[in-house]
């Protein structure tokens, strides 16, 4: 039986079915899911491969296409206006001085306020790609809830999806915006290099790494579009696999307590490095680290002269083993004088062979994303358009974006309070003294959305340190335990260059704190992580079942199994062999 058959499953059918079944549709009472304005309905309770956590993941990428599709259409009104100017300047030159007021030109504001009405084609509107629509309920959403679209296209490559696709299509009532399409997601991309064929975004949100699709999908946005990727793969980007790391992303990953960051960072470089090849290059408009996985929204431009400047906004990223301080070096730089634009390699390296603070050794990873990672002004249309009734999740979308637009733009990565305090064998101070000590320094600090106790400062790590001195001079440490080569050991033995003040300061405690806003997830329900791998057959059984059974399966002694002595003594331990 090949791939393309089809065998239709009663209720009766169990697992003993043979092996030569290629996939099977299931004619059982569908499972049905509602998420925002969409319902999808799946083959059966055994097949739903639909993980609750990911509806915030989903309705920040609704937010974020509604302010797009808005803007795009704005833009085009202006393009037509300039065609017009033109065509009028040319005709009446004597009324040149006139004319150049005439198109008034709306704001930020004023366009998310008129949002653009969703569940109505338009056939002037822009054009989205899924490329891994699974069940098809994010492409729904999007064709349902976001206005201004003419088409969709939900691909997958699997034809048991395709089937529960166009179910949901015909369930929802979108066939004549969302088209189902049968495909590789990369031949989908590829096929769509030419610019009459390009998507104005494209929506990658594949199981694990998504770096096998993001040649293609820099290739086949027009210019000005947005381009939407997930990854999944938390454990290689934050540093369990550097090596691995490299191979999908061309970027050495590192154990850190900034590590989500660093992810964020390592992403954004990939797309850029993709991009470049084609003469192209990206703005990142939103970058998210939340749950277990990160989403990036990235604006990409044709230029090749802006590509040139890609090497000063990637870095190589030292770590001290020691204390963990982290040292960013730019592959290059850009020098302007007047008209004349240089472009120059960096020199090197920034540290020496020892940490200046705790005299241990570097470790080198990267190279990553050091520019900005926001747009300011996009988060603040997304963030003004947002409306409480219209997503599930608003609570917790108003609280992460407003932290992003608190973030100090041009500072990458974070310290990490509890770090700093246990490198130095001290307990910590409260967060807001601690922020205090560094506004009354003279510099800003801001934390990020990617970690709850982070810190993310202007202030050079001598400062920071000095605080932490500072703060053991008050509560001292017991430094008669300390090694001799402990990081925290010799730091603390340091002189303060810094003046510190712990004084309360009126800006240390952040806006979004003092609204009380939900700028962190809590555990929403048990096993609440990554799903497996989706299944195309019926027949793999109950993973919750599955893993509550095997729970602990290596410590259980097999039947037939010599118990293990509670305790071996010295003597026989000397005569074992191994």
């Amino acid at each position: 039986m090949t791939s393309n058959d089809i065998t239709e499953v009663d209720s009766s059918v169990q697992s003993d079915a043979g092996d030569d079944l290629g996939f099977v549709v299931d004619k059982r009472p569908f499972t049905s899911v509602t998420e925002g304005k969409a319902e999808v309905l799946f083959p059966s309770s055994h097949d739903v491969f639909y993980n609750p956590v990911q509806e915030f993941n989903r309705d920040l990428s609704v937010a974020v296409l509604r302010v797009f599709a808005a803007q795009f259409k704005q833009q085009e009104k202006e393009k037509k206006k300039k065609q017009e100017l033109q065509q009028k300047n040319q005709k009446e030159t004597s009324e040149e001085g006139n004319t150049n007021n005439n198109g008034k030109e709306l704001s930020l504001e004023d366009e998310n306020s008129l949002l653009l009405p969703s569940g109505v084609k338009d056939e002037n509107g822009i054009c989205i790609l899924e490329g891994l629509a699974a069940s098809g309920l994010r492409s729904i959403r999007y064709a349902r809830e976001v206005g201004g679209i003419k088409k969709i296209v939900a691909n997958d490559i699997s034809n048991q999806a395709l089937e529960c696709m166009k179910r949901n299509i015909d369930h929802n009532g979108v066939k004549d915006v969302v088209i189902p399409s049968h495909s590789d997601a990369s031949m989908v991309m590829y096929k769509s290099r030419e610019p009459s064929t390009r998507f104005h975004a494209v929506d990658l949100d594949p199981y694990g790494s998504p770096h096998t699709f993001l040649d293609g999908a820099v290739q086949c946005v027009v210019d000005g579009g947005i381009l939407l990727v997930t990854c999944t793969d938390m454990a290689v980007l934050c540093g369990n696999s550097p090596e691995t790391c490299y191979t999908k992303y061309g970027a050495l990953s590192i154990k850190s307590k900034a590590c989500h960051e660093i992810a964020l960072r390592i992403v954004l470089q990939c797309i850029e490095s993709h991009a470049n090849r084609y003469g192209r290059h990206t703005v990142p408009l939103l970058s998210l680290s939340a749950d277990f996985y990160v989403r990036v929204v990235v604006k990409i431009f044709t230029s090749k002269i802006r590509c040139k400047e890609t090497f000063s906004k990637v870095s190589w990223l030292y770590q001290c083993v020691g204390c963990e301080t982290q040292t960013l070096h730019p592959l290059g730089r850009v020098v302007v004088n007047g008209k004349s634009v240089k472009y120059q390699l960096s020199s090197g390296p920034p540290v020496a062979s020892a940490c200046s603070h705790c005299g241990h050794r570097h470790i080198v990873a990267g190279p990553i994303w050091s520019a900005p990672i926001h747009n300011v002004d996009f988060l603040k249309s997304v963030k003004a358009s947002l409306v409480e009734d219209n997503f599930s999740t608003y609570r917790r979308m108003y609280g992460v974006l407003t932290m992003m637009e608190e973030e100090l733009p041009h500072v990458p990565l974070y310290y990490v309070l509890d770090k700093l305090a246990n490198v130095a064998g001290i307990n910590p101070c409260k967060m807001i003294q601690f922020r205090s000590a560094l506004l009354n320094a003279g510099y800003s600090v801001s934390m990020s959305h990617a970690g709850k106790g982070s810190i993310k400062t202007d202030a050079p790590s001598q400062v920071v340190w000095d605080i932490i001195r500072a703060w053991e001079k008050l509560h001292p440490a017991n430094r008669a335990k300390m090694t001799d080569d402990r990081p925290g050991k010799r730091l603390l033995e340091k002189q303060i260059q810094t003046e510190i003040n712990f004084e309360l300061h009126p800006q240390a405690n952040p806006e979004s704190k003092k609204q009380e806003l939900l700028r962190f997830q809590m555990k929403p329900e048990r096993n609440w992580g990554p799903k497996v791998r989706a299944k195309t057959s019926l027949f793999h059984g109950d993973q919750e079942e599955k893993r509550s059974r095997n729970q602990g399966k290596k410590r259980k002694c097999q039947p037939g199994d010599k118990e293990l002595p509670d305790k071996i003594l010295k003597d026989e331990a000397d005569t074992t062999v191994l």
